[in-house]
């Protein structure tokens, strides 16, 4: 049965990539989450999708050449207004402190690791120690549009991990396993019905991102894959749901 990831949390009504989009999404029935992680100047994992923090702060500046405490000085509003909510959950996440609070629940998180801009030396082993940390090994995946990436998270861990691609791959399904990587993440507007047949010969779940679309969620949840990440939370446990009472009948 498909299920749902919240892509950046609910980032089509809330801020994305902050506690408070991800607290929102937890509100509905999801499997659980997408986020991105960059590493500060001072070494600290955050959530954020660029690596400039200009489009989805009132700051600038890469994440790369600024501390921690320089970044906590900004709000993460993404150009949305919002009423009310604490400023915390306003500010860059910190990594440490989201697998705290995501430790409490049963929900999951698919991990990107931003790693195909500038390389963050050391992002995989803080990264795999944190969740080791918090017993979080089987809640979660890592992805990378970084393959290499992908390669040195396999050195430190057995949890699992998936490609992400944003162009069509030739036999995904057979990529991947010659790599001993779970999952394929592929733009799902890139998928072609070879695709599915390759992902399904060779054991190889598929999270296609992002879908937004009705016609696609309900494609996709036909051609069976495990989960879909999405923008659009509330549309997608509607869509979702519906496909769920009719298999029924």
């Amino acid at each position: 049965m498909t299920q749902i990831l919240a892509h950046r949390g609910y980032a089509k009504a809330f801020p994305e990539n902050t506690m408070l989009a991800f607290k929102e999404a937890a509100k509905y029935p999801i499997a659980g989450f997408e986020l991105d992680v960059h590493l500060t100047k001072d070494g600290v994992p955050v959530i954020c999708h660029d690596e400039d923090i200009k489009r989805t702060s009132n700051g600038s500046g890469f994440i790369k050449d600024m501390t921690l405490a320089d970044l906590r000085s900004y709000l993460f509003t993404n150009g949305m207004v919002r009423e009310g909510g604490a400023r915390e959950d306003l500010l860059i996440p910190i990594m440490e402190d989201f697998l705290a609070w995501l430790q409490k629940g049963s929900l999951i998180v698919n991990i990107e690791l931003k790693t195909n801009i500038f390389p963050y030396p050391g992002i995989e082993k803080k990264l795999v120690d944190m969740v080791r940390g918090f017993s979080l090994e089987k809640r979660v995946i890592f992805s990378s549009f970084n393959h290499h990436t992908i390669r040195r998270i396999q050195t430190l861990c057995d949890i699992p991990c998936g490609f992400l691609t944003d162009s069509g791959l030739l036999r995904p399904g057979a990529y991947c396993r010659d790599r001993g990587v779970s999952f394929y993440h592929p733009n799902y507007r890139t998928l072609e019905d070879e695709d599915f047949e390759d992902l399904m010969a060779h054991g190889i779940g598929l999270n296609p991102y992002t879908v937004d679309d009705e016609e696609a969620m309900i494609f996709l949840t036909e051609k069976g894959a495990d989960y879909i990440i999405t923008n659009d939370v509330a549309k997608a446990c509607r869509v979702l749901s519906s496909q769920d009472a009719s298999s029924l009948i």
